[in-house]
């Protein structure tokens, strides 16, 4: 399926806003091991699991700790498609310095869930099974910071957890915002950001659109 369809059989018939990211970009997502994800504004979580049929270990009725970030406008990003977190035994806080290091930026509750539903959507599986993932963007509470994973039977597990935590079994997932709101002439020569990795030295600044 291509992302619009994949957006189609996930969400519904919704109006869906033009990607951000250039034909050349999209091209290059295979090679590089990513996806694009696309999240409709003010989707909830709750709405997201109920839709897609994921259990939850959360009460979205009474939780008003997980704080999300770009609720009120459609977004599409890129990550990797990789079914395993990255950064495995690095703290959130050193993670999130690796991240912004290159560029990038972290997922937040609503992001995880529309990347899992996508995940699931292209590869029949669920990501990062017995793994917990630091969600960078948002918080939990004041200062704490949300892990997410998905236990034995398929449960999604949350918990707000400490930004100096690290453990073998928990790492993080990276989001690419483009560095454009449209693809015009004028924006499409604009680099996006990349994650760091062997073989690739592209550098690219994304726009500064959440935490």
């Amino acid at each position: 399926m291509d992302d619009s369809q994949v957006i189609r059989a996930l969400y519904g018939n919704i109006n869906i806003a033009p990607c951000p990211f250039t034909a050349k970009e999209r091209a290059e997502l295979d090679e590089s091991g990513e996806m694009l994800v696309y999240v409709p504004s003010a989707w909830t979580p709750a709405q997201m699991c109920e839709q897609w049929g994921i259990r939850a270990n959360i009460d979205f009725e009474n939780e008003k700790m997980i704080r999300t970030v770009m609720n009120g406008e459609d977004q599409w990003f890129a990550t990797s498609r990789s079914k395993t977190p990255e950064l495995i035994y690095q703290s959130a806080q050193a993670a999130k310095r690796i991240y912004e290091d290159d560029g990038l930026h972290g997922m937040d509750l609503r992001r995880y869930l529309a990347f899992v539903a996508t995940f699931r959507a292209r590869f029949d599986a669920l990501p990062d099974r017995l793994y917990w993932v630091f969600l960078h963007s948002g918080s939990y509470d004041r200062s704490g910071i949300s892990v997410v994973g998905f236990d034995s039977h398929g449960v999604l597990n949350h918990h707000g957890w400490m930004k100096n935590f690290k453990a073998k079994f928990t790492g993080s997932r990276y989001v690419c915002i483009a560095p454009r709101i449209e693809v015009t002439t004028d924006t499409e020569a604009i680099p996006r950001a990349y994650r760091a990795r062997a073989g690739w030295g592209w550098q690219g600044q994304e726009a500064g659109m959440d935490s």
